[in-house]
């Protein structure tokens, strides 16, 4: 779907804030976070894309929000493990590209409160993780293939995309970082995926630079592949080290900023137990030293299972990586 063609990003040279010291050297000490994709798509077990992939008519996604009841949820429980397994922060998807926000936003129905779990589960992990003293990050997907605005009235799409992120930043304590995901400049579009096409500018200059004010040591990145615009503050590689492109879709540029590795522990980013295959704690902490000793902060996902738990096979690997870790860590 991405490719790594070469293209021109959006100009974001009129922004006027950075994350601050502390918080940029916060996320560059931390050097080992976890990362959470997690949504309704977790019911049907076969992935964040299956929306696009199986093209599933919205009106029949929606009904999955009746079947949503992970009462296995825990904040603290995933907070916990955390402390287990050495990681610094989490980040997690407070909307993926289908639109369902994992939080209770005033700005639209399609959320998680909506369902029977009723719960805000944004800010139960954040209540959980500072109490602990971890990070808190949200993932946040610019791309909606479900919002109206996004194809009909491209203002409103933006007024809207920046008033959730003014919620997730005013309503859920510190916050230490924001990655946008959806927005790929090498992006080629075709008459299947016509519907990603952004209908203008994202204001991109403007959204770094409210979230800055808002939260002056949160650190931003944009998961564009290519390099950091002006306001953001880290360079991430997905399923890649620092300057390579073997996924074939990464940029083989390294610019200025922080670095970060974001690595899957599973098969894919989301729950899908037909390929469930968990890789090994030596494999990952391999990986996670290995980019640490490129100076790039280690990102490493799970996708809960639809009754709210961590998949016990990747909790047991959290641990054992928690285990061998310890002191490097330390």
């Amino acid at each position: 779907m991405r490719t790594a063609k070469k293209s021109v990003a959006e100009d974001t040279r009129r922004a006027k804030l950075q994350a601050s010291a502390k918080g940029v050297d916060a996320f560059v000490n931390a050097r080992f976070g976890l990362s959470v994709h997690w949504g309704l798509y977790a019911l049907l077990g076969r992935g964040e894309w299956v929306l696009h992939h199986e093209q599933i008519p919205h009106d029949e996604y929606r009904k999955l929000m009746t079947r949503f009841n992970p009462a296995r949820f825990d904040a603290g429980e995933w907070a916990d493990l955390m402390l287990e397994s050495g990681q610094k922060f989490l980040l997690i998807t407070s909307k993926h590209h289908d639109g369902f926000c994992m939080y209770d936003t005033a700005l639209t129905d399609f959320k998680v409160t909506n369902t029977p779990f009723k719960c805000d589960v944004l800010g139960e992990l954040a209540a959980a993780l500072h109490e602990r003293g971890i990070g808190l990050h949200f993932y946040y997907s610019l791309l909606d293939w479900t919002h109206p605005a996004y194809r009909k009235d491209w203002p409103a799409y933006v007024a809207y995309y920046q008033g959730q992120l003014r919620e997730l930043l005013t309503n859920y304590g510190p916050i230490a970082g924001i990655l946008f995901d959806g927005y790929w400049p090498g992006h080629e579009f075709d008459d299947k995926n016509a519907h990603f096409r952004p209908g203008g500018k994202w204001d991109l200059a403007g959204t770094y630079d409210l979230i800055h004010k808002l939260q002056p040591d949160c650190v931003v990145t944009n998961n564009t592949h290519v390099l950091p615009l002006k306001g953001e503050d880290y360079q991430i590689w997905e399923l890649d080290m620092p300057g390579e492109n073997k996924i074939g879709f990464n940029t083989t540029e390294i610019g200025d900023r922080p670095r970060a590795v974001w690595w899957n522990l599973n098969t894919g980013w989301a729950y899908a137990p037909r390929t469930h295959a968990v890789k090994s704690a030596g494999e990952i902490v391999s990986r996670l030293l290995e980019a640490n000793r490129r100076g790039a902060t280690f990102i490493l996902n799970v996708g809960p299972r639809p009754f709210g738990d961590i998949h016990p096979d990747e909790g047991r690997v959290l641990r054992e990586i928690g285990v061998m870790v310890r002191g490097y860590l330390k």
